[in-house]
């Protein structure tokens, strides 16, 4: 691999000198909200086959920030201030498909007018419905950054973006076959000719929705991943090594790691300082862990004594619910503690959590029995 390309240290690659568009920096330190506008599209021949949006989204009207359904603006506000976000990123379906324009335009000025206008939006489209009064209105609300993923009869489309004070580039698949590079050189190859900004590859992904179309396909998985697609990555990079010295382009290859733990992670760690309770630590994923006592009604009434008369443990270190009692992980690897709490039949666990206040959106990762989490440790 030529110099040129560089890995960056969140697993991605860009071309030496040009770095990478705003929206994807943003997105690589968690900085960017996700708002999902709804599922529904126009099911495009070239791309319905490998999309990723799952059955409980796919083609229904339901919207999301993030992980959170989302009911009003307010909630995309309130979601934006939780995870210290300087950016959303508006994606579906497809938000210009004509149903989802007028709603996606009201997001935008409504952002921009909460936010101001440093605040960064960009947006994915398949470019379909995509027309030049569509770009003025989105440039007239504050879009910064567009994206699209068209197929090649409608390249031209793209055009209507370029000269309205928004960034423009292609965001799509790195499709393991010969056509589909070529298309993606072909892609590259028009975008700079016509003045665009970037584009993006995104490392072809295998997932649920998806699965039995791609292996129909003849696509299959990356020995040791879980969800990279073979020979994605590998032929992304010796394109973009072909081409590096012939275009102007900013070139980014988005790997399935970057986007399933970097992205994420960074996200949920802004979003975890926001909201972690004084008894919990944030992980390196972004995780919330603390420690958890179970146990009958009489055992929890004697760790709390125990921790308020023995330990003068303050108020705001524990935390008591119906059937548990959550307290700091150090806590929990104390040796005093863990005989008292097994002499009252009582059981401690360490546990992860993705970092949400509310039960209904909060996800327990791992529980782990104090005596597994020790010998993990190594501690005795």
């Amino acid at each position: 691999m030529k110099k040129r390309i560089v890995q960056s240290k969140r697993n991605s690659y860009y071309i030496k000198g040009r770095g990478i568009p705003k929206g994807c920096k943003l997105c690589l330190q968690g900085k960017k909200t996700v708002l999902f506008l709804n599922g529904v599209c126009q099911n495009p021949q070239h791309c319905f086959w490998y999309c990723p949006i799952s059955e409980e989204r796919k083609n229904k009207k339901f919207s999301f920030t993030n992980e959170i359904p989302l009911i009003t603006k307010l909630d995309l506000l309130q979601e934006i201030n939780t995870s210290r976000s300087t950016g959303i990123s508006i994606t579906g379906g497809d938000p210009l498909f004509e149903p989802n324009v007028k709603k996606t335009i009201d997001y935008i000025n409504f952002i921009k007018q909460k936010k101001g206008k440093r605040f960064h939006v960009h947006l994915y489209t398949n470019g379909l419905n995509f027309n030049e009064h569509i770009a003025q209105k989105l440039a007239d609300a504050g879009l910064d950054e567009i994206r699209f993923n068209p197929p090649r009869e409608i390249w031209n489309n793209i055009k209507f973006a370029l000269n309205k004070g928004m960034k423009v580039g292609a965001e799509v698949p790195a499709i393991p076959d010969t056509f589909h590079i070529k298309e993606l050189e072909d892609l590259i190859y028009f975008l700079e000719e016509i003045g665009a900004d970037f584009i993006n590859f995104n490392e072809f992904e295998y997932c649920m929705p998806n699965s039995e179309y791609l292996k129909v396909r003849g696509y299959f998985l990356q020995d040791g991943s879980i969800a990279s697609v073979k020979n994605s990555k590998e032929l992304a990079l010796k394109l973009i090594q072909r081409v590096a010295d012939k275009v102007q382009l900013k070139i980014h290859l988005c790997t399935v790691l970057t986007k399933d733990f970097w992205q994420l992670s960074k996200r949920y760690n802004r979003r975890a300082k926001s909201i972690k309770k004084s008894f919990e630590e944030i992980t390196e994923e972004g995780l919330l862990i603390f420690a958890s006592v179970e146990g009958n009604q009489r055992g929890l009434e004697f760790i709390k004594n125990y921790f308020i008369s023995e330990m003068r443990l303050p108020q705001k270190l524990f935390e008591i619910r119906n059937d548990e009692i959550n307290f700091p992980v150090d806590i929990a690897l104390n040796n005093d503690f863990q005989e008292f709490a097994l002499n009252h039949d009582m059981k401690i666990y360490i546990m992860e959590t993705t970092p949400f206040m509310e039960t209904k959106y909060r996800q327990i990762t791992e529980k782990t029995p104090i005596d597994v989490f020790k010998e993990e440790l190594g501690i005795k």
